[in-house]
């Protein structure tokens, strides 16, 4: 049995997904673990992941274009009809510190617009789908409609990696 076949007669919802939403899901886990080391060290912690935006910035490498989609897909999920939306609780800041929580409220929002405080914010976005995916969060309603969450985090952490000195 593989471990697909598997997921899908164990976990509840992996059966419904459909081919796309199990490859972004895949992607991005192993993304993620290359990013981790060859950007932050092996740990991507929140301290490091707002550092690199400072870092590029300092490189002369932060431009926001390679991270405008996401950053709409973001804005338009959690931010919408002036307040902030359901998905936008599901993300679990609280779980971190309420500073980060406040940054990507002010980010998402629109209240915050920097170049640094933009990627600072969909960095940190993007570790709490790591977090929530890794320990289990996101397995709780079957993993489904992440897709595109996925997608753009991907996009983002290739963008950083093209752009940031290796950390190894």
């Amino acid at each position: 049995m593989t471990p697909s076949q598997y997921l899908a007669q164990r976990v509840a919802g992996y059966a419904n997904l459909d081919d796309d939403e199990r490859l972004a899901i895949s992607e991005f886990s192993l993304l993620w673990a290359a990013f981790e080391g060859a950007v932050c060290g092996t740990e991507a912690k929140p301290s490091v992941l707002l550092q690199i935006p400072v870092t590029l910035q300092a490189i002369g490498h932060l431009d926001m274009d390679p991270y405008d989609a996401a950053l709409a897909h973001f804005r338009n999920r959690y931010f919408a009809n002036g307040e902030f939306t359901h998905y936008f609780d599901g993300l679990h800041l609280e779980n971190g510190s309420q500073l980060n929580a406040e940054r990507v409220r002010a980010a998402m929002s629109g209240v915050n617009t920097g170049l640094v405080e933009s990627l600072q914010a969909l960095l940190l976005i993007c570790h709490r789908l790591r977090n929530n995916l890794f320990h289990g969060v996101k397995m709780q309603y079957g993993i489904a409609g992440q897709r595109e969450n996925f997608q753009h985090a991907c996009c983002i952490l290739m963008a950083v990696m093209d752009r940031h000195p290796p950390a190894y």
